[in-house]
């Protein structure tokens, strides 16, 4: 009789219902011809993962299958009987997922098919522009902004403001519109909130940004490409960021948390912001 998944726990599983359904004729024979599993599989994203539907597309005419077993390629597998089933995957690259049949002809096994996953950064940057243009701005919640020495305290040097709608109205009117092609777009809406706690003349600004991994924490980094100085440095959310590197924390359709700061540094804003 044919082996199954080469994986001990696949074996654990389908190994009693395999030597039920396997039964021999008189003369030592399997009975009934094998399966030959076929499937399909669509893809969608899901926040930052890839939620996948596999139907079974098996035609099956011999003595009645046992169970069916699916390898969704990520070292996750699972037997079911339904014709549909969803599994989740949380990482970026290529897998390979097969379908495996026991009925009382023996093991069938369908071909692999490759399902291309988008990394978790193609994810972010998504969000981050809609694939095109996106603007958002600061969510004027409790503690919006943040100030900190570390990753791990951001909030000790400022624990941020403690009511709803506490933020000054020329900072919380800004607007940051992020491009797919790696543009920002800064509009202040008539004033700019300079740190220290004035409304003042706008700054508003374009200039390109890189996007990437982010170092240390985070799930993804963008720098903002500026040799400016003065009141001319681009900035986003305040104007006193320690420098141009900004990591997002988390991100979904419409809520966005970004840290400015890089990890190996000694000062971390950490703001909250929502989409237009």
């Amino acid at each position: 009789m044919k082996k199954y998944w080469k994986s001990a726990a696949g074996l654990v599983l389908a190994g009693p219902l395999l030597f039920t359904a396997c039964k021999k004729s008189d003369n030592g024979e399997l009975s009934g011809p094998a399966p030959q599993p076929t499937f399909s599989v669509v893809t969608k994203q899901v926040g930052l993962t890839t939620q996948a539907t596999f139907t079974n597309t098996t035609a099956y005419t011999g003595p009645g299958i046992v169970f069916y077993e699916w390898d969704f390629g990520d070292g996750s597998t699972v037997s079911s009987t339904t014709p549909t089933i969803t599994h989740v995957y949380s990482k970026g690259g290529t897998v390979q997922a097969q379908l495996l049949a026991s009925a009382s002809g023996g093991n069938g096994f369908s071909a692999k098919q490759n399902i291309v996953l988008p990394d978790v950064g193609t994810l972010v940057k998504q969000l981050l522009t809609n694939g095109t243009t996106k603007t958002w701005l600061l969510n004027d919640t409790i503690s919006v902004i943040t100030v900190g020495p570390s990753d791990s305290d951001v909030t000790s040097y400022y624990s941020g403001n403690t009511k709803v709608n506490q933020s000054p109205a020329c900072q919380v009117d800004d607007e940051y519109t992020f491009s797919n092609a790696g543009v920002l777009t800064y509009d202040a809406k008539g004033q700019t909130f300079v740190a220290g706690g004035n409304c003042d003349t706008p700054r508003n600004y374009t200039v390109n940004y890189t996007f990437g991994p982010a170092v240390g924490t985070g799930l993804a980094q963008f720098d903002l490409q500026s040799t400016a100085t003065g009141a001319a440095r681009p900035f986003i959310g305040v104007t006193d960021a320690p420098d141009l590197t900004y990591r997002i924390m988390r991100i979904s359709a419409n809520r966005m948390t970004v840290r400015a700061g890089k990890s190996t540094g000694n000062l971390v804003f950490e703001m909250k912001f929502k989409a237009k």
